[in-house]
């Protein structure tokens, strides 16, 4: 464990000083992480908060909702609510923190994302160490899965990537069966697209239940998973499947993302990206090349580990995000701040895999997005200047 603490820290202390010069930007008003839109400052349930932003704000501040009770329906100020609520885990720990005060709220939402990237960090270490690498190379796995961007916005996807991490972690090192199927719960609830890899766990299980079963007989049994993972993964869906209900009932609508916009043919919203790069403006044009430039290193990454003996889990992990940002479509290419973040098994399943085959260098390209962050500072401050 003392191994997992210096790794967590110094992660945990870098993106502390990111949310602080950006918070610094708006004269230190917490409210910023929010990004509520202007037009809906002063009003229920943004009561609260002083800072407004344009293009109808961002996701963050639709959680920051829910968390004033997540366990209601919610009526006000969402703008898809049963999306939204499903992915419970981010509001819902968020408020255990705070009791679901509006105030209380400001600090506790950045603080559950600062707590999952030094857990990001700790797992990265973790699995640096069981596989023959010092364990500080775990600080970059943040940084790999640009883990900064989504907590300077109050977003849900760094709770997800690092459940998803732990769940592959728990996997890959036999943790006991009820700490993998409470990953994988905590998978589901907090990103409805991560049923994929809980599914994917659940086959792994099965299939090595039934080749236990082979083994046996053969006299030849190894350390599998125990057959209680299985009945704990069902457990996880059946609690999942039963929430979505529940707010099938709330709103009458499932809690699915529409495919159109967000999928589209084959390479047509990175062909898009790549040859809009100054769509927004001239100065952004250097941080979707450098967006672009690492999604593409990491789909080569893809391909050259396809024939390596990388655990399978993880190999299908990395292609899964492969496809997603293969098959995105413009209305995710077209957002900045949704492609550098949304296909966040991409990152993750290549730099597993490179920790397990020890490829060094490839972890260091893999931590290019650790210049996001900044490039939004430098937006942010730059305009605050101007």
């Amino acid at each position: 464990m003392l191994r997992l603490v210096g790794p967590a820290l110094v992660a945990a202390l870098f993106h502390t000083a990111v949310l602080a010069a950006y918070v610094a930007a708006f004269h230190g008003d917490l409210s910023a992480l929010v990004c509520v839109a202007r037009e809906r400052l002063g009003r229920a349930p943004y009561e609260h908060i002083n800072v407004g932003f344009d293009r109808n704000g961002y996701d963050g501040q639709f959680y920051y909702a829910i968390a004033r009770c997540p366990w209601q329906r919610q009526d006000r100020g969402i703008d898809a609510p049963a999306i939204r609520q499903a992915r419970l885990l981010y509001p819902a720990l968020s408020w255990l923190l705070s009791g679901g005060d509006a105030r209380r709220l400001l600090w506790a939402m950045p603080l559950v994302n600062l707590l999952a990237i030094a857990a990001l960090a700790a797992v990265g270490a973790a699995a640096a160490h069981a596989y023959g690498l010092n364990a500080w190379w775990g600080v970059l796995l943040p940084f790999a899965v640009n883990a900064g961007m989504p907590a300077l916005r109050n977003l849900t996807d760094v709770l997800s990537t690092l459940s998803v991490a732990t769940l592959l972690l728990a996997w890959l090192r036999r943790w006991p069966w009820w700490m993998t199927s409470l990953c994988a719960a905590a998978a589901l609830f907090s990103r409805e697209q991560n049923l994929v890899l809980v599914v994917l766990v659940f086959a792994f299980a099965v299939g090595e239940a039934r080749s236990r079963k082979h083994d046996e007989t053969l006299g030849t049994v190894a350390q599998p998973h125990s057959p209680k993972l299985i009945a704990g993964l069902l457990a996880a869906l059946l609690s999942w499947s039963l929430w979505l209900g529940t707010l099938r009932l709330f709103y009458g609508e499932w809690s699915l993302l529409p495919p159109s916009g967000n999928l589209g043919p084959p390479f047509a919203g990175l062909i898009y990206r790549w040859t809009h790069l100054t769509a927004e403006s001239r100065s952004f044009a250097l941080f979707h090349v450098l967006c672009m430039a690492t999604l593409t290193l990491q789909l080569g990454l893809v391909i050259c580990l396809l024939r390596t003996p990388a655990e399978p889990l993880v190999r299908l992990t990395a292609l899964a995000g492969a496809g997603l940002a293969v098959m995105g479509g413009l209305s995710l290419y077209g957002d900045n701040w949704s492609y550098p973040r949304v296909f966040a098994w991409l990152p993750l399943g290549v730099w597993l895999a490179c920790v397990q085959l020890r490829w060094r260098w490839p972890l260091v390209a893999l931590s290019t997005p650790a210049l996001l962050p900044l490039a939004v500072l430098l937006r942010v401050w730059t305009g605050a200047a101007s």
